[in-house]
């Protein structure tokens, strides 16, 4: 039954969190209060779909990274993805990742594509001259749903010298594009397209 139930609970996850990525609209937040009861029930107790209960958690996590970005939050979002340790900031990290997709289920490998390209327009806008007054183009942010494991204080990542932080952007930047190269899934061209437009836009900052 916990693993009939983590199955359903990640397909659904998986279309909340592509709806997300589409829209400015938050997804069924009856599924994500109940995905998120649920994984806490799977977290306390011995079951044998460990598999099946990784893909929760991460989508979980996918989730919260992704609201954060819709929302605006862009330095919160910049610190989640980081720690998630799906995509690499170091070069160090590239085999990792590149081992990692080979036990990612179908779920979070549809939703990679998405998750690459919404990072580098993450890093793309903290390096941009605008970031700061982009923060405040719209009142109409999204109101974020329940609280997250991750813990809320407020990030300093842009308080420090502006020069040291896109020096960091442009490293992760490349560490980021050799990692595109390296990927076995095919990535469609406007995605492509997208990412070399982001790429550039953090390379010319200044």
């Amino acid at each position: 039954k916990l693993r009939q139930a983590c199955s359903i609970y990640n397909r659904l996850l998986s279309e909340t969190i592509r709806t997300l990525i589409s829209s400015n609209t938050l997804g069924a937040q009856n599924i994500l209060t109940s995905a998120r009861s649920f994984a806490s029930r799977l977290a306390s107790v011995q079951n044998d779909c460990d598999r099946l209960a990784n893909t929760l958690f991460t989508l979980l996590d996918i989730y919260i990274y992704i609201e954060f970005f819709k929302s605006q939050q862009f330095e919160r979002a910049y610190e989640i993805i980081q720690k998630l340790s799906l995509l690499p900031f170091a070069h160090t990290q590239i085999d990792q990742c590149l081992e990692l997709i080979n036990y990612y289920s179908s779920e979070i490998m549809d939703c990679y594509p998405d998750i690459i390209l919404m990072t580098l327009t993450l890093m793309a806008i903290l390096a941009s001259v605008e970031y700061k007054s982009a923060l405040n183009l719209s009142n109409q942010h999204l109101s974020l749903a329940a609280t997250s494991s991750f813990d809320q204080r407020s990030s300093n990542i842009l308080s420090t010298n502006k020069q040291g932080l896109l020096d960091e952007l442009k490293r992760q930047a490349d560490v980021l594009f050799r990692y595109i190269g390296l990927l076995p899934i095919k990535l469609h061209n406007h995605v492509h397209v997208q990412l070399m437009e982001c790429f550039s836009r953090i390379k010319n900052a200044c």
